[in-house]
């Protein structure tokens, strides 16, 4: 029903990605911003031993969040965040060398406007 009625608002419905692991066993569902949203489990889980439990429960969180990526749209390649920082970096020197320069033209201003008045009288 909530399908409809967003169909019917013309809103688009949230994506929800969906992965499953150890057999169907577990289901794991995530929304965006790439939060999970729940796990199902089969009581049957209750055989698996601790190690095999975490590494399928894993497989599924990570199975649902590839899934919601691709109905979001979202590459899946990781984003670079060296990369991003040396593109901050040239932005934050970049802006610091236009401030100065800013500021200096303010300064100089300033004082041909100081020099004027003391012109004029």
């Amino acid at each position: 029903m909530g399908t409809l009625a967003a169909l019917s608002t013309g809103a688009t419905p949230a994506a929800v990605g969906e992965g499953v692991a150890a057999d169907g066993l577990i289901v794991a569902r995530a929304a965006m911003p790439g939060q999970v949203t729940g796990i199902e489990l089969d009581p049957a889980v209750l055989g698996l031993d601790l190690a095999s439990l975490a590494a399928e429960l894993t497989a599924a969180v990570n199975a649902a969040l590839t899934d919601l990526r691709t109905q979001a749209g979202v590459g899946g390649d990781a984003v670079d965040l060296g990369a991003l920082g040396g593109q901050l970096r040239e932005i934050q020197e970049s802006t610091v060398r236009q401030f100065s320069a800013f500021t200096e033209s303010l300064l100089d201003a300033q004082s041909r406007l100081a020099r004027r008045a003391d012109d004029a009288r």
